[in-house]
């Protein structure tokens, strides 16, 4: 899936003092809001219980963010739902077996649902739960921090 970015020239330059107040502010919010939701799951304690979150946390990670399930977890944000041959189509070179096994890892961690239309010949679509698209919606504001807050690569001129 190839994903462009237009630049619209006479788009209003940003104010890099106040974005970066706004992401702050949004990073101790959530931080905030973090520790408020571990402290009333009960997930307080000692070194190894932030070992063993840390470990399920690369685990998430891996599968939310392994090769081909963001470009899966994207495609289906932006179209709602799709077909298996749609999905294949969207992401471009992928084999069927390994989409078949992103989407059933998916389904499996409560990100991706699997429905089969009663239609001759069957036909399944694949939707966002909505565990996925609380994922994709709290993603949101990474990525566009991440792109805001890119920095500049120096240009030939600049460069010694």
């Amino acid at each position: 899936m190839v994903v462009t970015v237009e630049h619209d020239p006479e788009r209003l330059p940003i104010n890099a003092a106040r974005l970066g107040q706004k992401f702050s502010e949004l990073v101790e919010t959530c931080s905030h809001f973090a520790r408020e939701i571990a402290r009333d799951a009960g997930w307080t304690g000692g070194p190894g219980l932030a070992l063993d979150h840390a470990s399920l946390n690369v685990e998430i990670a891996r599968t939310v963010f392994g090769k081909w399930s963001l470009e899966i977890l994207t495609l289906l944000y932006m179209q709602g739902s799709s077909g298996f041959q749609e999905i294949r189509r969207g992401l471009g070179r992928i084999s069927s077996r390994v989409l078949s096994s992103k989407l059933t890892r998916m389904q499996e961690t409560g990100l991706v649902q699997r429905d089969v239309k009663p239609t001759r010949p069957p036909r399944v679509v694949y939707t966002l739960t909505e565990r996925g698209l609380t994922v994709a919606k709290l993603g949101e504001p990474v990525f566009l921090y991440l792109r805001l807050s890119e920095p500049t690569k120096p240009t030939e001129s600049t460069v010694s």
